[in-house]
């Protein structure tokens, strides 16, 4: 190592501090690995894999053991897991008594039985059990031979860890399920819940399933339906527990005594009189009638023959007995089935369509709604469309099932297409159209847009800018006039103001005797205008009289050129007539300004005399 040391020290410069600190590191064993004794930690940890493996109790199993099990891959993990455990457990108990498990062996005939196959097949009959659900005691899979090699306190001791792992047993995968028939909840597939829904839901205690259990199989197809197969047996039971009552009422006298069944599920005691034939049809009985008033429900379903079944019954059961059981067949179900429930139960009989019919009628227009899509790609559409367009008063509906019909390309009768028109306003035909034809069209959305199809269509103004602008400019000419209008009158005052103020001044500087003067001439002067207006107005008058009237855009001209607009001047025409014939004379008629026919005379004599 000092070697090493010096090598670096010649090699490299470096400051005798740095030489220091290298040299006291060197002197500190803990600085560096020893490698012998890196290689011998090394040869420690695989000896001690080497013997994990070689502890491994799996490989002691006789390879015919192992190899004729036909396991899945779930299976063989959990047996060997069990394996291994009860293994352990046998050989530190063997160990306590001074045995090795690996010499435990048991003669039988002319061959030895080792321990280890005789466990492996006690680990394989426990889970196998577990997955059966066989529920059985544990030292039941306690073989002859492992009874023997093994004393009683060890058995008792490894019953302890197969209970125990049980509690913790994982449940089955997909493939461990085929293999021993169990449902997707890890229970076991019985004909009348193949599913094994009704049991995962614990719709019935454990006597009731035990009842379920020991019913024959039948032909039916309620067995795919947990809706309706949980009403079945809902009836069922209550038939049965009717007659379990009166069995066990000893004042009803029985015709035949009822059989082993009932000894079996109701503990009836070997020696009771009662027991008398056995009667395995009794509980299929009696679900057959109870299936029946189910069947009775549904609309479409074909309902069994009960006569035969009533007469088994009425073999053995009392009279007061066979009573309460027609008046509780006879009792009606109230039975709600949703739309998925009725499309399974088509596979039971097509006929159920019209049950899906009846569900969209009692439903509303929102209900129905969020279904359409399944609707839609239902096969028997035409049928129950027709139903509920019959027999709905909704025409929200039925309009509803006009428009599915349509479009998957359903003929429609002449009515339907009439009462479709009468519903879809006219100026929305287009977009009705649009819907029929829409193949990314949301049925969620179906019900609100139809009742936006009932709604008139409102029309787009479109509006002309020549026009407004031409208008625009007729306004702007017509304030122009205004303002010039208004102007020349400003400019007149004025005038008029100039002269009166002229007049006082000349009123100051002169005498009182041309005062007087002026005001003759200004009394004067004023009488002339008057009189040129009245002039004006009489000869205005005169042609409106000898041309009956005068047009309105004539008359406007004349207004212009008069300074004035056409209505101010026809409200002084009229103001100047009033004082004579205390009425409107002058009016506007059909564009044309004439005189009124009552006044035409007098307007003739008032003008010439």
């Amino acid at each position: 190592m000092f070697e090493f040391v010096n090598k670096i020290f010649k090699n490299k410069q470096m400051t005798e501090e740095k030489k220091l600190s290298i040299i006291e590191l060197v002197k500190n064993e803990e600085s560096f690995i020893n490698p012998r004794d890196l290689i011998a930690e090394q040869c420690v940890l695989k000896k001690a894999e080497t013997k994990v493996v070689k502890e491994s109790w799996i490989s002691y199993v006789s390879p015919q053991v192992r190899m004729n099990d036909n396991l899945t891959g779930q299976l063989e993990a959990t047996v060997e897991a069990l394996f291994e455990i009860l293994c352990t457990v046998a050989d530190v108990e063997l160990r306590k008594k001074r045995k090795n498990i690996k010499h435990v062996k048991y003669e039988r005939y002319y061959y030895c039985v080792t321990i280890f196959d005789e466990i492996h097949r006690l680990a394989r009959e426990v889970v196998f059990s577990f997955y059966r659900q066989d529920n059985m005691h544990p030292d039941i899979y306690f073989s002859y031979d492992l009874q023997a090699m093994l004393s009683r306190d060890i058995q008792k001791i490894l019953i302890r860890e197969v209970e125990e792992y049980r509690k913790y047993m994982s449940a089955p995968d997909e493939e461990t399920r085929r293999r021993f028939g169990l449902t997707t909840f890890g229970t076991k597939i019985v004909w009348w819940d193949p599913s094994g829904v009704l049991r995962d839901k614990q719709l019935f205690d454990s006597n009731e399933m035990d009842y379920f259990n020991q019913l024959s199989k039948r032909v039916t197809r309620f067995t795919e339906i947990p809706a309706v197969m949980s009403l079945c047996l809902s009836k069922y039971l209550a038939l049965l527990q009717l007659v379990v009552r009166d069995l066990e009422d000893d004042s009803i006298k029985w015709k035949i005594k009822p059989n082993n069944y009932f000894r079996k599920f109701f503990w009836l005691p070997q020696d009771d009189g009662r027991i008398w034939a056995e009667t395995f049809r009794l509980p299929t009985d009696l679900y057959i009638l109870a299936e029946n008033t189910v069947r009775r429900e549904v609309e479409g379903l074909r309902v069994l023959p009960e006569e035969e079944y009533l007469q088994n019954l009425k073999q053995y059961f009392p009279d007061e007995t066979f009573r309460k059981l027609q008046n509780c067949l006879n009792q009606k179900i109230d039975l709600e089935l949703d739309y998925p429930t009725i499309s399974a139960l088509r596979n039971v009989n097509k006929t159920i369509w019209h049950e899906a019919a009846n569900l969209f009628i009692r439903q509303s227009v929102e209900q129905v709604g969020s279904l359409l899509c399944e609707v839609a790609e239902d096969p028997d559409l035409k049928k129950v469309a027709a139903k509920v367009i019959k027999q709905s008063e909704e025409p929200d509906k039925r309009m509803l099932f006009i428009c599915l019909m349509e479009r998957m390309e359903l003929p429609i009768s002449k009515a339907l297409q009439k009462e479709r028109d009468g519903f879809i306003h006219p100026t929305r035909q287009a977009d009705y159209q649009q819907l029929v034809l829409d193949a990314d069209l949301a049925f969620e959305n179906l019900p609100g847009l139809l009742r936006e199809c009932t709604q008139p269509l409102r029309r787009e103004i479109k509006l002309d800018t020549a026009l407004i602008s031409a208008s625009h400019a007729a306004l702007d000419t017509i304030i122009d006039m205004v303002d010039t209008y208004l102007d020349e009158e400003e400019t007149i005052e004025p005038d008029l103001v100039d002269k009166i103020n002229l007049s006082s001044e000349v009123e100051a500087k002169q005498s009182e005797s041309s005062a007087a003067t002026i005001e003759e001439s200004e009394v004067t002067a004023t009488s002339e205008l008057e009189n040129e207006q009245d002039s004006g107005h009489r000869a205005f008058l005169k042609h409106l009289i000898a041309r009956d009237g005068i047009s309105l855009d004539d008359f406007k001209e004349h207004a212009k050129n008069n300074g004035k607009l056409h209505q101010a001047y026809l409200t002084e025409l009229n103001e100047v007539l009033y004082e004579v014939f205390d009425d409107q004379v002058l009016v506007i008629s059909q564009q044309q300004v004439i005189i009124e026919e009552d006044f035409m005379e007098e307007m003739r004599e008032w003008l010439y005399g």
